[in-house]
């Protein structure tokens, strides 16, 4: 028996930034924390937020500080900042770093103890309940579709240890999600790329996942489409509007598939990103064709089919037709092919697995892994 949970409500379209006040008073969201980081604020994205807030801007904080892996130290300065300011509520402004930071926050502004208390593979998810502040989530990019997730990961360390901890729980999801394009128009080409690839990899890891949920495979299915169509031309053009809306709508729709499950490139790209400051879509892209040559004997007939028809590629063709069509694109958006290339030490090797290992995302991988799996795709990788 499975369970599922999809429909969140959102306003999608270029200008839908104006409905931000308006969803304060639906929310009762009288005195925000906007949680968010000095790029949007140097892209003047957070100035444009404000004046949709009117004269509720007055009343608002704002928390800058955000990390491109989102820290425990960000939320526990972020909440200081909230309980200061005597706010009521959370607007998430910017990619997938501020939604998760916003979420984490979220939850620690009523929920005692830490992060690690609410670890999702250590029972968090019946720990956390619904008495949680209003929370709006606002991306600015197209990729991590985290606005309508019931997770956030948080880079927290205990004693040596460093990883990303994962809080999950359908209570966490944010109240409502603005999706305007018109946000995303001053993203640099190597940003819309990593972003582009990230959402491309949620929604192939999702399909291709053996867990059985017919509903997320027409999603993934979607969305893979989709961004085949649209993230060449955004990348082409980058004054698109039409086709930058269409890839916002991709990132949530692999969004809402994380219920279906990821994979091993999400297992090794969180350890990696727990401990170096790597772009997480970046690091996905460069694992994307690994993976799959990684998984090509585990992959479902029907998964396949279904992924390289998505891709506009003969739906009988082999699996190596998807990866060159993927490493075709991939060389054109100059996103690197190997671990290597990213300067990551190899005497991390070690630890990185290790973390990997105890990732959640791996258990639904199509391929199952053990040590010896996971030290295969690093070789495969490096």
């Amino acid at each position: 028996m499975e369970r599922y949970a999809i429909p969140y409500p959102m306003i999608v379209g270029p200008g839908s930034l104006q409905h931000l006040g308006e969803l304060c008073s639906k929310t009762k969201i009288q005195r925000p924390l906007i949680v968010t980081d000095k790029g949007i604020e140097a892209a003047g994205i957070l100035a444009l937020a404000q004046n949709a807030l009117g004269e509720l801007a007055n009343s608002s904080a704002v928390f800058l500080d955000v990390s491109p892996n989102p820290k425990e130290e960000d939320v526990t300065s972020a909440l200081t900042l909230y309980r200061e300011s005597g706010c009521d509520g959370l607007i998430a402004l910017g990619g997938g770093s501020p939604i998760d930071a916003a979420k984490a926050i979220k939850l620690m502004a009523t929920h005692e103890g830490t992060i690690c208390d609410y670890d999702f593979l250590k029972g968090g998810l019946k720990k956390i309940n619904k008495a949680m502040p209003p929370m709006l989530a606002v991306p600015t990019t197209s990729g991590t579709g985290s606005e309508v997730s019931r997770g956030s990961l948080v880079v927290t360390q205990r004693g040596d240890i460093k990883r990303k901890t994962l809080l999950a729980s359908p209570n966490l999801v944010p109240d409502w999600s603005i999706l305007d394009a018109k946000l995303t128009l001053k993203l640099p080409y190597g940003l819309t790329a990593a972003t582009g690839i990230d959402a491309l990899t949620h929604c192939i890891e999702e399909l291709i996942s053996p867990r059985e949920h017919p509903t997320i495979e027409a999603i993934a299915t979607g969305g893979i489409r989709r961004i085949a169509k649209d993230l060449p031309l955004v990348l082409q053009e980058p004054e698109n509007i039409q086709a930058r809306q269409d890839m916002q709508v991709s990132a949530m729709m692999g969004g809402i598939g994380f219920e279906k499950g990821l994979g091993v490139i999400h297992s090794l790209s969180h350890a990696i990103g727990a401990l170096h400051p790597i772009h997480h879509g970046l690091l996905n892209g460069v694992l994307l064709t690994h993976a799959l040559r990684f998984n090509r004997e585990h992959i479902s007939p029907s998964a396949l089919s279904l992924l390289l028809s998505s891709l506009g590629l003969a739906p009988d063709a082999d699996l190596s037709a998807g990866i060159d069509w993927i490493e075709g694109h991939i060389e054109n958006w100059k996103i690197p092919t190997t671990l290597r290339s990213l300067s990551i030490p190899e005497e991390d090797k070690e630890e990185i697995l290790a973390r990997s290992l105890d990732d959640h995302c791996h258990l639904t991988n199509p391929r199952p892994c053990k040590p010896e799996d996971f030290e295969e795709l690093w070789e495969m990788a490096w």
